[in-house]
C-alpha cells in the first residue's frame, strides 16, 4: 500500500489492485466482529470476558506480539477497510496535527490563497510558526461542521419559505 505522509505522524494510504481484494475479506471478518458486539449486551459480555477461557479477537502483525481488537477498534479497521477496498484514500493523522497552508487547503478542498483569506479573516484558528501560518487539524474539522451546519440551516430556511402547494400547480412538474 502506497504512503504519503503530510506531516510527520499522518499518512495517506492508497490501494492497488491486490490490496483492495484482501481488503473485502477483512471488511467482511470485521463486520462479524461489530454485528456480534452489538446483540451482546455489555452487562453479558463482561460475563463472558470474565471466563479464563474466553476468546478475544486480537489483531496480529508480524513481529509484535497480539492485540486485543475491541469493538471501537473493529469498527475503526472495518471503515478504513470498507474505504480503501472502493479504492478511496485514507488519510490518518492524530487530531492535534499541525497543517501546512497548502495541506489545510488540500484538506478544505480550497486553493490557498481562499484557505489564508479564512484563517485572516478569523474563521479559522492558526498560528505563526516565523513567518508561516500553522492549522490544527480539529480546527479544520470543527470550521467544516459549522459551514455543513451553517448550509443545512439555511437549506431548511429555503425549504421553509417554499410553499408547497406551488409545486403542484407548477405547469414544469408533472
Amino acid at each position: 500500500m502506497g504512503t504519503r505522509s503530510l506531516v510527520n505522524d499522518a499518512a495517506t494510504y492508497m490501494p492497488n489492485a491486490e490490496d483492495r481484494r484482501q481488503l473485502m475479506d477483512i471488511k467482511d471478518a470485521l463486520s462479524h466482529i461489530t454485528q456480534e458486539a452489538k446483540r451482546t449486551s455489555e452487562a453479558t459480555f463482561n460475563d463472558m470476558a470474565n471466563q479464563t477461557d474466553f476468546p478475544v479477537a486480537t489483531l496480529k502483525v508480524p513481529g509484535s506480539p497480539a492485540r486485543p481488537l475491541t469493538p471501537e477498534l473493529a469498527n475503526v479497521l472495518m471503515q478504513v477497510a470498507d474505504q480503501l477496498s472502493r479504492g478511496r484514500a485514507v488519510f490518518v493523522a492524530p487530531y492535534d496535527t499541525m497543517l501546512t497552508t497548502q495541506d489545510a487547503a488540500d484538506f478544505l478542498g480550497v486553493s490557498r490563497p481562499t484557505l489564508v483569506k479564512l484563517l485572516e479573516g478569523g474563521a479559522i484558528p492558526f498560528e505563526k510558526v516565523g513567518r508561516h501560518r500553522r492549522v490544527l487539524l480539529a480546527d479544520l474539522q470543527e470550521y467544516m461542521n459549522a459551514r455543513h451546519q451553517n448550509n443545512i440551516s439555511t437549506f431548511d430556511e429555503l425549504a421553509a419559505d417554499e410553499d408547497p402547494r406551488a409545486t403542484l400547480d407548477n405547469p414544469l412538474i408533472s
